[in-house]
């Protein structure tokens, strides 16, 4: 039993230190950052920070809103001092889709 417990606690330390040598940190708080999209998928946030798109291609639409003003909400991952962020919903700011009925004159 003894011995038992003395491998059960090597293997807990090992997988402590497996975890905090990867450089892997999850969040996994929502956040919503408001920025731009770059052509490379990387958000620059209002405040300058910059954090890298997760799967972009998974994220409908994403083409349509490159290097327009959104509010991004999703969760961050930092891995190997990279911020990832995580898209679970977005919305285009100062963007509004405007009817016209009838004609226009100039």
């Amino acid at each position: 039993m003894r011995r038992n417990r003395r491998y059960l606690f090597g293997g807990l330390c090992a997988l402590i230190v497996v975890s905090w040598l990867s450089g892997v940190t999850i969040s996994g708080e929502r956040v919503t950052i408001t920025g731009t999209i770059n052509e490379d998928y990387q958000i620059v946030a209002n405040d300058g920070r910059v954090y890298i798109v997760a799967e972009p291609e998974k994220v409908e639409g994403l083409d349509e809103i490159t290097n327009k003003k959104v509010r991004l909400m999703g969760t961050v991952e930092e891995s190997e001092g990279l911020k990832i962020f995580i898209i679970t919903s977005y919305e285009v700011i100062g963007q509004r889709e405007v009817t016209i009925v009838g004609t226009v004159s100039g």
